[in-house]
């Protein structure tokens, strides 16, 4: 069943279409719901930096509302704030593009196979029931997939997460909050750059995940050729 999810194009494929107005009527219309999963991202990827820069953590933890927070055990202030705070809202739009790049390699199975590891790490650092319930949802769903779905199914299952994940990852930053105790309101206090100014970074490098995650799922390349940074040496 692995070999079958690996070597399978799916570039250009109606099922890339298929599963991206999927995706998108879930953002646009599901709200919190939606932007659980992104969510559970963006916290992993704060929980992540706060392992790499030996802040420690205690837990993940999911709001009713849709929102959530990492608990580090260093406290509120630290040099590793600095990796630490930016690294939220850059984790679903990066991790997407990460997996349109995988799915456009062919290898679907990779891409389920990862957001199984993700989620059961997730599981058990999460500090929430609510955490902990929206997690173990979700990897029941995929490992469910994977034994008992068709190949089709889990192929369309692993477009519909890497959308999820570049759509909601523009949604996040869009309609995210300045005000305290939002990532914004701290960046802003640790670096005196504006909040606004820190909003505007996270909306652009997330348009451009989903431009260029879009374009290896469409074209089977991230950006065209001839333009800065990509184009090509005579």
């Amino acid at each position: 069943m692995v070999d079958e999810l690996i070597d399978v194009s799916i570039v250009g494929e109606p099922v890339v279409y298929g599963a991206g107005f999927v995706a998108l009527l879930l953002v646009v219309f599901t709200g919190s719901w939606a932007g659980s999963i992104p969510t559970l991202t963006h916290e992993g990827a704060h929980a992540l930096m706060n392992v790499l820069t030996f802040r420690g953590l205690r837990g993940v933890h999911l709001s009713d509302g849709g929102g959530g927070y990492t608990e580090s055990k260093t406290g509120e202030w630290g040099v590793g704030l600095y990796l630490v705070v930016p690294a939220g809202y850059l984790g679903p739009p990066l991790l997407g593009l990460g997996g349109a790049a995988v799915l456009a390699d062919g290898n679907a199975w990779g891409v389920l196979a990862g957001v199984v590891v993700i989620l059961a790490i997730t599981f058990v650092i999460a500090g929430s029931a609510l955490a902990n319930v929206v997690t173990l949802v979700a990897l029941a769903g995929v490992v469910l997939a994977l034994w008992q779905g068709s190949n089709e199914l889990q192929v369309a299952l692993a477009i519909v997460v890497v959308w999820w994940l570049l759509l909601g990852g523009v949604r996040a930053s869009v309609i995210m909050s300045r005000q305290a105790p939002s990532d914004a309101a701290r960046m802003q206090s640790l670096t005196l750059v504006p909040a606004l100014a820190w909003q505007a970074f996270w909306v652009i490098v997330a348009l451009a995940c989903l431009y260029a995650g879009g374009r290896l799922l469409f074209l089977g390349e991230a950006w065209p050729d001839g333009v800065w940074p990509f184009n090509e040496q005579a």
